[in-house]
């Protein structure tokens, strides 16, 4: 038992945000990520990752870096949207955890589940956890039927062609250590 407590604490978690238009849903979904992280009394920071949002997403990132501080709140604007991919390598670029945890800021993926993510990487070993909209107590709201289809047709053909094993490979609620890319 002291073994898990001390890699807990030695442990940091890097959170990615990518933003655009997020003015909105940025004070909630941080709020969350702040008070999770604090009961479980883990070590971490949120990376925001701003795409030139123009409804004001940058200064609500930068209120919440000074309400929190900006060891917990890192705001890494980009000059104009660049895209999810390249603002994940941007955050990744910025992080200083060991692990890093991808997720949307429209909340639509709850920070409530990080706890676990990390519980089942440390009793599995497991390089990536991934969160999944197709199992449990998972699914997607707001979307159309004809993006629910494209999502779960392309899910399938990745399934039978590449037979990776995981039910969601297009979700973006990822946890896994940093060093794979770096």
């Amino acid at each position: 038992m002291a073994a898990a407590s001390g890699n807990r604490a030695r442990d940091k978690y890097s959170v990615l945000l990518p933003t655009y238009n997020e003015r909105e849903n940025l004070p909630l979904i941080v709020w969350l990520l702040v008070r999770s992280f604090q009961e479980s009394g883990s070590n971490f920071e949120i990376i925001v990752i701003d795409d030139g949002s123009p409804d004001g997403t940058r200064e609500v990132a930068e209120q919440l870096e000074k309400i929190y501080g900006s060891d917990k709140i890192l705001l890494r604007p980009r000059a104009k949207k660049l895209g999810l991919g390249t603002a994940y390598i941007h955050g990744m670029q910025h992080a200083t955890g060991n692990f890093i945890i991808i997720m949307d800021a429209d909340l639509s993926h709850h920070p409530k589940f990080i706890p676990e993510f990390i519980r089942k990487q440390k009793e599995g070993n497991f390089d990536i956890v991934s969160g999944t909209r197709y199992k449990g107590n998972g699914g997607v709201y707001g979307w159309d039927l004809k993006r629910k289809i494209i999502s779960r047709g392309a899910n399938f053909v990745t399934q039978v062609l590449l037979r990776p094993g995981a039910s969601d490979l297009t979700g973006s609620f990822r946890y896994m250590p940093l060093f794979f890319f770096f």
